[in-house]
């Protein structure tokens, strides 16, 4: 009879962990080395504006965002003179609702969890179209007679400066969507229509000067500019070398 002694296999998990232990301590202290560069790396990143927001939760992200959104809305509302009260119309009122709506989900889409599926491609176009969309539509809903007998003379002259306002308002929500952005696909996308909605919030609001060719040239262009002007130099700046 054969002993166990005897067995082929006696001894082999004992000599196997023997060839294995020289080999355990420079793995663990490898593991330990790349934990501890990965935890700099981080430590590192949060210091920075970019990597602290980034780091907050999906909700502080959101609620960041939409503080900010609110105070530059209720300091501009306040702050500057509305147009007149025979402009706040029924139609003025539902663009202002309108790029309220797109805005929220322009935010929503941007700072959307990252262990979700990622949303289409197709959606974030969407959304830019409509954002376009909007702030053409809102350049030919009619102006009051009054308004339109008293200030149409100015629309063309004041068309640039309503635009180069509008690019100005709309850069800093660009930059908190972009800096709120854990690496969404078509985050520049939407934040650059968000950009354009911005802009053209403020100058409905605010801009008493009339016309269907003052707001098309001042107003809505200002969302084409950013969605048609960063969504190429965003092409251009990640495409592979």
């Amino acid at each position: 009879m054969t002993s166990a002694s005897d067995r082929p296999d006696d001894g082999i998990g004992e000599r196997l962990r023997e060839l294995d232990a020289p080999d355990a301590s420079p793995t663990d202290d490898r593991m330990d080395r790349m934990f501890a560069d990965m935890k700099a790396e981080c430590d590192k990143s949060d210091q920075t504006v970019t990597g602290f927001l980034r780091s907050r939760s999906t909700m502080a992200r959101r609620l960041i965002v939409f503080t900010v959104f609110a105070a530059l809305a209720v300091i501009g509302w306040f702050v500057f003179p509305l147009v007149g009260d025979e402009a706040r119309t029924a139609p003025w009122t539902a663009s202002l609702v309108t790029f309220c709506i797109l805005l929220v989900l322009a935010m929503f889409m941007v700072t959307r969890p990252v262990h979700l599926p990622a949303l289409p491609s197709w959606l974030s176009m969407c959304l830019a179209c409509v954002a376009i969309g909007a702030t053409v539509l809102a350049a030919f809903w009619p102006h009051p007679a009054a308004q339109a007998a008293t200030q149409d003379h100015t629309g063309g002259a004041m068309a640039g400066a309503c635009m180069g306002v509008g690019l100005l308002l709309g850069v800093p929500v660009y930059a908190l969507l972009r800096l709120v952005d854990r690496g969404n696909a078509m985050g520049s996308l939407v934040a650059a229509a968000a950009a354009g909605l911005a802009g053209n919030f403020v100058l409905k609001a605010h801009c008493s000067v009339p016309g269907t060719s003052h707001e098309l040239l001042g107003h809505a262009s200002v969302a084409l500019v950013f969605v048609v002007g960063l969504g190429l130099v965003h092409r251009v700046t990640q495409k592979p070398s």
